[in-house]
Formats: structure tokens, sequence, C-alpha cells
């Protein structure tokens, strides 16, 4: 059997924090994924991870996104600005910015609270809606929520 992931949640957020956060991006977030970060507000992973067969790394300096705004590169809210703003559209939220490209959550019907792939090499041209929907065209799809991506990530050898 597979080493199993070594996930560890940062903490929970209280309903005051996750209102505040979704009032600071001027959107709701899914359901799915609300309800997880109101658990966990993100979480690093000890050692290096993945899912098989798709080019990312995470591991402690890259984690799954919280509200830490006294830490912006673990910040939702500074991800929406620097990662999410140039390449994607409202439609979704980055939740990791893993090596290799970014990890996002789908935020509204259909597919709301997907967790999808964009690569790095799909990160190119000017912000704005054509350019958007030119790279959601290479987004790729992962889990089908943000429990279920946590059960798909394992291990590096030696991680």
């Amino acid at each position: 059997m597979a080493d199993r992931p070594d996930i560890r949640p940062y903490g929970a957020l209280d309903g005051t924090r996750v209102a505040g956060l979704e009032t600071t991006l001027g959107r709701r977030l899914s359901p799915g994924y609300r309800a997880w970060l109101a658990a966990t507000n993100g979480a690093y992973l000890k050692g290096e991870h993945g899912v098989p067969g798709l080019p990312f790394v995470l591991f402690e300096e890259r984690p799954l996104l919280g509200v830490h705004p006294e830490y912006q590169p673990f910040d939702l809210a500074a991800a929406e600005t620097l990662h999410r703003r140039p390449w994607l559209p409202a439609d979704y939220l980055v939740v990791a910015v893993p090596s290799g490209g970014l990890l996002a959550v789908r935020l509204t019907a259909p597919a709301a609270d997907a967790v999808v792939f964009l690569p790095e090499d799909a990160m190119t041209g000017q912000p704005g809606p054509a350019a958007d929907a030119a790279r959601e065209r290479h987004l790729v799809p992962v889990a089908p929520n943000i429990g279920d991506f946590g059960a798909r990530l394992v291990p590096f050898s030696g991680g």
C-alpha cells in the first residue's frame, strides 16, 4: 500500500473570518470548499506530494492556502491578486501555487468545488476574458472536491 499523505491543517477558521475572506474576494466560496477551509485554514504538507500523472509538487513552502494575511505566500486573498486575476476567470479560486502551475477550486456551477490544475506552460497571454477562456481550455481536472483531492495526494519517495 502506498504511503499516506502527511497533510497538516493550520487550524479552524470561524465563520466571521471565512465571511471576511468572501467579502475581500467579492464572491462566495463553493459550499464544500468553504466547509473545508473553515475546518483547516489551509494545510501544509510534510515532504513533497503530488497526484500521480500530474506535473506539480506541493511541499511545506508551497501549501494549500488559507487565511494568512500576515504571510502573503500562504494567503488566499494575496493569491487572488497575484495568481488568479492574471490567469483565471472569477469562477475559480487559486488554492495552491505548487511548482509546475496553479491549483484552483471552481466556485460556481457546473462542477462547483472541483479542483483543477493550470499547467505553468498555459500561463501565457494578457489578462482578460478572451485569454481567460483560452487558458480555461488548458485546465486539467484533478478531483471533484478538495477532500477527494487530499485523498489523491501521494508523498514522493524520499519526501
